[in-house]
């Protein structure tokens, strides 16, 4: 089910873009996910961007994510910042590469109709640039789960979009599997993946910035999920999205290193 792992963009944030690439190589990932911060930082410091892709090609190293956008829902004359940042986004995986879009989910006061109409606008968008749109539930949002989610990229009828499986919002949103098998395999671009506490320390945002672990080392029922992805025939790419303040005290390639040990076994275990 699971053949192709990356490292997501905010498992290691801070990390100059170059300084991410070899970690990640050295761990044994297969891609990454970047923002275009990143990249515009390694301009910034010298690298232009036939550099960079050579350095991602030495390293066998594919660019899979590029994120997030939001406030993608405002209406027109509202939107002007989040367009912009929408831009910057096909811009870099025009450079760089990328399979799908990151796009946070957002409040439905105007309703699904509404909402569905904004995010076909975002697809076809993306679609001029061969990008999929992966949609993510948030816990503290409208759209609280895989159900939500679903309703807003079917409703909106365009190939390309999709649902984020992260199982952080999974199962702190209260998602069930019911709801999951209701979303064809086809449309779970990504999964993104990360263990934790099930009941609330502080406040939902604060959690989901700082306490997530390594999968094993939490209370969410990960195997359940992922035999359900695998009856489903899900076989989309598995980021590693740990946020967690143990691990930003760390330097870059052991983050890089320990999240893939902690993936690797992971993967034995479910595979018993």
């Amino acid at each position: 089910m699971i053949d192709e792992v990356f490292l997501c963009a905010s498992t290691i944030d801070a990390a100059p873009l170059r300084e991410r690439i070899v970690a990640a190589a050295r761990a044994g990932y297969d891609g990454i996910g970047l923002r275009p911060g990143h990249l515009a930082r390694a301009q910034a410091e010298g690298a232009d961007t036939d550099e960079i892709r050579s350095e991602l090609a030495l390293h066998d190293l594919e660019v899979f994510e590029v994120g997030f956008l939001s406030d993608w829902w405002l209406p027109d004359g509202e939107n002007a910042k989040s367009l912009a940042h929408e831009a910057s986004l096909h811009s870099l995986k025009n450079a760089l590469g990328g399979r799908h879009m990151m796009v946070i989910a957002g409040p439905l006061d105007r309703g699904l109709n509404a909402v569905a109409e904004r995010f076909r606008g975002v697809c076809r968008r993306a679609a001029e640039h061969d990008l999929r749109v992966a949609l993510e539930f948030l816990p503290w949002t409208d759209t609280r789960t895989v159900e939500d989610a679903w309703r807003i990229v079917e409703a909106a009828g365009e190939p390309n979009g999709g649902v984020v499986v992260d199982t952080w919002h999974f199962f702190r949103g209260g998602s069930t599997f019911a709801q999951l098998e209701r979303v064809p395999a086809d449309r779970i671009p990504v999964i993104q993946l990360s263990d934790g506490p099930l009941t609330r320390v502080g406040t939902e945002l604060d959690d989901t910035f700082h306490l997530r672990h390594l999968p094993g080392a939490g209370e969410f029922d990960l195997r359940g999920l992922f035999d359900t992805l695998r009856r489903m025939g899900v076989s989309s790419p598995v980021g590693m999205e740990v946020l967690s303040d143990e691990l930003r005290a760390l330097d870059t390639d052991t983050v890089a290193q320990r999240t893939r040990d902690g993936l690797r076994s992971f993967l034995a275990g479910i595979a018993r």
